[in-house]
């Protein structure tokens, strides 16, 4: 059956329409992303300029192309300004939290989640409320006790610190994604003979990637970026940090802020990297948790 030539001709308009109205959406959207980009990135690209730059460059034209590209700023933070050393340092401080958070918190989630004991909902209690104790409180009473153990200036103190206030987030972020995993598949897995550490080991743990990887980067950028502890716990130059070995460029009356700005692009570059590497699994991750949870 033949329709009217009246709804013919509105459809031929509702086509034309639809065509001349659907790439300009979809322009603006890609106008709208670029531009968010951009805002991202610029601060990067300008970094990046400004590094290569000699420091009275950086007065006179901040936001041009460098005269002269002096790659040698890098050398010269690398050794006069001792960055590769503060690097190493973050490195140790940063792998040694992120892998004691990592094991903690995945066993704490697991026992808050799956096993069954009283004190548990008190216990997971406890765990939220220390993401509400801000740093700052406890600084006089930490730096008290440590001084009193023999902890000051010490590496091991400093990682035992970012241990305890990384912690929480963690077991919250693992306890919304253990709970969305299936009884059945736990109770299956004991009838096999599994007992409760082989569970955790072969089951849980392969099948909770993206939470773990989304608890990996909120805790080493977290403990690489952290300037506060470190700049009071840690007084030995050969013990510093990146964060607070950036802060010995400044200098009482000068800054020598090409060098400088070359060592922040060092201490950028492993977050940058391990962000765009793992950005889907970390996104998936929240999504899985938040869902779950």
């Amino acid at each position: 059956m033949k329709s009217s030539p009246y709804v013919e001709t509105t459809k031929r308009q509702t086509n034309v329409d639809t065509r001349r109205f659907f790439p300009i959406g979809k322009i603006m959207i890609y106008a709208v992303l670029c531009f968010v980009a951009i805002f991202y990135v610029y601060p990067l690209l300008w970094l990046l300029l400004n590094s290569l730059k000699q420091t009275p460059e950086i007065y006179t034209n901040p936001w041009g192309l460098p005269q002269h590209w002096m790659w040698s700023n890098y050398w010269n933070a690398w050794t006069t300004g001792n960055t590769g050393r503060y690097l190493l340092n973050s490195v140790w401080i940063s792998s040694a939290t992120l892998v004691a958070v990592l094991v903690f918190s995945a066993m704490s989630a697991y026992a808050l989640t799956k096993l069954r004991w009283k004190l548990s909902k008190a216990t997971f209690v406890y765990f939220l409320l220390g993401m509400m104790v801000p740093i700052h409180a406890t600084l006089i009473p930490l730096f008290v006790y440590f001084t009193k153990v023999g902890l000051v200036d010490s590496q091991f103190g400093l990682i035992l610190i970012y241990i305890s206030f990384g912690l929480p987030a963690a077991v919250l972020v693992l306890c919304g994604f253990f709970t969305g995993i299936p009884k059945e598949m736990l109770e299956a897995s004991v009838m096999d003979g599994c007992t409760v550490y082989s569970i955790f080991w072969r089951i849980v743990i392969p099948i909770s990637k993206p939470a773990l990887m989304t608890v990996t980067i909120l805790s080493f950028v977290g403990v690489w970026n952290e300037l506060l502890l470190a700049l009071v716990f840690i007084s030995d130059p050969d013990k510093l940090t990146l964060p607070v070995g950036l802060t010995r460029f400044a200098g009482e009356y000068t800054t020598d802020y090409a060098p400088m700005f070359a060592a922040i692009m060092i201490a950028t570059i492993p977050t940058v990297v391990l962000f765009a590497v793992f950005n889907k699994q970390v996104l998936a991750g929240m999504a899985e948790g938040a869902i779950k949870g």
